[in-house]
């Protein structure tokens, strides 16, 4: 018998796989940084001075914002304040505008003129300016940019104190700061400019405080007499007027007893601590007699030419030229007295002067030149006055002055000044111009 047996084997085979994938439910970018913003830089105008500024300045600034991801952007002037002593204001010229752009940052200027009241000068950015994607927002922002607004002048005055050797020292003082003055010496304090003079002279000077606010203040040097100057104008009606370089005119009598009155000689008297032929003067006579004539001076009994005296080309001074004796001082003068007399003559005794000039007085002194020995420190500055035209513009070292050479002069003032303070007294007197002021 056959017999079958079958064996059951079972056979368990195991495997394993591992399947991994990665499913973006959401993209969360948390930013916890909120916008900042930096002042990067601050320009004045007020050069060499920028720490004070007044409404005459232009104050720049540029200042960054710095974040990537800005939804709302209120940078102008509602967010950006102005203060002036912690005063918001709203100056005349204030201006924002963009410069630069890019994914992480903006850069804007700030430009402000025209700033009026008196204090230190802040920006400030308001809180929530900028704001980003996560909801935050800048904090306020305070720049204190360091400058004083100014637009108040200074106060000063004026006094002068004998020095040595007949000097006198000018003292400027100020209840504020003010700026070094070319030719004049600043206290370490800067409240007090202070300066010698030689001789006698008046005029107006302009100080300046720190932010460029100006105050005028006269000068006015009455002591001195390391130099002695004395200027005078003749006219046959009134004699002899003088000056002394305080704002006196010479012919001034003349002028207000009658303005025809004309200037028929100069005159000058110089003595100090300078040379003899320090002070040079020439003068344009205009007489009826013509060119190449020649008159007597009928008070010193001089003799004087038309034309330039003494020539065109050469000048007087106390070391040559005519000189006279005047009220006990030796003086050399220009010119000579009686050219508009009555049946007055030549030198030589010819050529009567017509009786219808007689009264109208056409003749005398039309032009004047000055200068100086030396011009490394001092200038001479000079001015005519013309009847019927006023004062003539001022001219000074060897500038001619004249109005037209048959219009002669009625009065004329003159002055020995430093170099540093002409054009002072140049713009003093340049304002009196097509007048008749005898201050």
């Amino acid at each position: 018998m056959l017999f079958l047996t079958m064996l059951c084997i079972n056979i368990t085979i195991y495997a394993k796989y591992i399947f991994e994938a990665t499913y973006t439910v959401a993209s969360i970018d948390i930013d916890r940084n909120p916008p900042k913003i930096e002042l990067l830089s601050l320009e004045n105008t007020n050069t060499g001075y920028e720490k004070y500024a007044n409404q005459t300045h232009t104050i720049t600034a540029k200042v960054k914002v710095t974040e990537k991801n800005i939804i709302e952007n209120h940078f102008g002037k509602e967010k950006v304040k102005i203060l002036i002593q912690e005063t918001a204001v709203n100056p005349e010229i204030y201006e924002i505008k963009e410069l630069e752009r890019n994914n992480e940052s903006i850069i804007y200027q700030i430009k402000l003129s025209k700033l009026t009241g008196n204090g230190k000068l802040k920006i400030v950015v308001e809180e929530g300016t900028i704001k980003d994607k996560s909801d935050n927002i800048n904090e306020e922002t305070i720049f204190d940019t360091g400058i004083q607004i100014d637009n108040i002048a200074p106060n000063v005055t004026f006094s002068e104190e004998e020095s040595t050797q007949g000097k006198v020292l000018a003292n400027v003082t100020s209840n504020e700061a003010i700026r070094k003055m070319e030719g004049w010496n600043i206290s370490e304090s800067k409240l007090v400019l202070t300066k010698e003079f030689t001789n006698n002279v008046s005029y107006t000077f302009e100080v300046m405080d720190l932010a460029q606010n100006k105050t005028k203040v006269e000068i006015n040097i009455t002591k001195a007499t390391n130099i002695n100057i004395v200027y005078g104008s003749h006219n046959s009606e009134v004699g002899w007027t003088f000056g002394y370089g305080n704002y006196d005119v010479a012919g001034k009598t003349a002028i207000q007893k009658n303005p025809a009155f004309k200037t028929e000689a100069l005159a000058f008297h110089v003595d100090g601590n300078i040379d003899k032929d320090f002070i040079q003067a020439q003068a344009f006579v205009y007489s009826y007699w013509g060119e190449g004539s020649e008159a007597i001076c009928n008070t010193y009994h001089t003799r004087y030419s038309y034309g330039y005296n003494p020539s065109k080309t050469t000048y007087a001074s106390m070391a040559s030229g005519t000189i006279v004796n005047i009220q006990n001082k030796k003086c050399f003068m220009l010119g000579g007295s009686g050219v508009n007399a009555e049946n007055q003559t030549d030198a030589n005794g010819q050529n009567i002067m017509p009786q219808h000039y007689v009264g109208t007085y056409s003749f005398g002194i039309s032009g004047i030149k000055m200068k100086l020995k030396d011009t490394s420190y001092y200038s001479i500055v000079y001015q005519i006055l013309v009847n019927n035209y006023g004062w003539q513009n001022v001219a000074s070292d060897g500038q001619e002055t004249m109005y037209r050479y048959n219009k002669p002069i009625s009065a004329f003032r003159m002055a020995l000044i430093p170099k540093t303070e002409k054009q002072y007294l140049i713009n003093s007197w340049n304002k009196d111009v097509g007048t008749y002021n005898m201050k």
